[in-house]
C-alpha cells in the first residue's frame, strides 16, 4: 500500500511539473518618435511633463511604453535625455506586416536638476546605413519664470 501511495504521489509530482512553455514570444522594438510638447525654456528645480508623439511600425505591433533615459551620471550627460518609444509584436501574430502603423500620444516626467541646457534626443527612426537617427532639441533653464506684465 505504501509503494502505490509512493507511485502515485510521484506521478502527480512529475506530470504537475511540465516544462513546456505555451507562453507565446514577445519582441520589443523602437517605434519613431513623431512630436513633442518641450517648452522654449525650462525653470530650474521645476519637475516637467512631457507628452510625445509616436508612429508604430505595422499594425502588427502595439504601444509598451515612453523609454526616456539620461545618457549618464555626470553633470553634461544626465542633461542628455534619449527617448524612443517602445512597441512589442507577437512572434506568431497573423497581421500584415505592410500594413501603416498607429499614432498615439503619451508621456513622460523629468525634473531639472541641474541650471544648464537640456539636450533631448528624439529616435525618429534609422538612416541607410542602419543606424539611429534622432532630432536634437536643447532647451535653456532659466533660474526663475519670468514674470510678463
Amino acid at each position: 500500500m505504501k509503494k502505490l501511495f509512493f507511485v502515485l504521489i510521484s506521478s502527480l509530482i512529475l506530470t504537475g511539473c511540465s516544462i513546456d512553455n505555451d507562453t507565446e514570444k514577445v519582441n520589443f522594438e523602437l517605434a519613431g518618435i513623431t512630436g513633442n510638447d518641450l517648452p522654449e525654456e525650462f525653470i530650474f528645480g521645476k519637475t516637467y511633463e512631457v507628452n510625445v508623439n509616436y508612429k508604430l511600425p505595422t499594425t502588427c505591433h502595439a504601444f509598451a511604453g515612453i523609454d526616456a533615459k539620461r545618457s549618464g551620471s555626470d553633470n553634461e550627460k544626465r542633461r542628455q535625455i534619449y527617448v524612443a518609444a517602445i512597441s512589442q509584436v507577437k512572434a506568431s501574430s497573423s497581421c500584415d506586416p505592410t500594413s501603416e502603423g498607429n499614432t498615439g500620444t503619451s508621456k513622460f516626467s523629468i525634473l531639472i536638476d541641474d541650471d544648464e541646457d537640456y539636450t533631448f534626443y528624439f529616435w525618429v527612426g534609422v538612416n541607410s546605413a542602419d543606424e539611429p537617427e534622432y532630432e536634437t532639441i536643447t532647451i535653456p533653464v532659466k533660474e526663475t519664470e519670468t514674470v510678463q506684465n
